[in-house]
């Protein structure tokens, strides 16, 4: 009798589960490390926003010792090399919604007594409940908008 050489179906069905459980595992592990990347990235863009805020409130000749009004304001102090927002960095008055988006960042300017003395600076936190995550600096005990 000849015998034939190869696999049975079953042995082929238990290597294709198989793969199937490691492929599952490799997906969900992937938007692990997927979202914690992107949560970085914005808390990165958040502090760099952050650095130029506090450059800007120290640089006596262009800010006045007062921080950027708000994300508007900032945005058209970028004539001072300490006030311009950073390249790729979009400022945005409202709060961050998009779970999708990496590069927005909201900044909001605090007064008290109608000077600029605090901010709020907020990103998108893709691992984080709440989602939306936020800086401060100064005095936010004011009206910030």
């Amino acid at each position: 009798m000849k015998k034939d050489n190869g696999f049975t179906i079953v042995e082929l069905l238990i290597v294709i589960v198989v793969i199937g459980i490691l492929a599952a595992i490799v997906i969900v592990a992937y938007q692990g490390v997927t979202a914690r990347a992107n949560t970085s990235k914005n808390q990165t863009n958040a502090v760099a926003v952050q650095k130029k805020a506090e450059a800007y409130s120290a640089d006596t000749a262009g800010g006045n010792g007062q921080f950027p009004t708000s994300a508007t304001t900032f945005t058209a102090v970028a004539s001072t090399a300490l006030g311009a927002p950073p390249a790729g960095i979009t400022l945005q008055a409202g709060a961050p919604t998009s779970a999708t988006n990496t590069t927005t960042v909201q900044y909001q300017g605090c007064t008290t007594s109608s000077q600029v003395v605090g901010y709020k600076i907020s990103y998108w936190d893709f691992t984080g409940t709440p989602a939306v995550k936020t800086i401060t600096g100064g005095d936010v005990s004011g009206t910030c908008a």
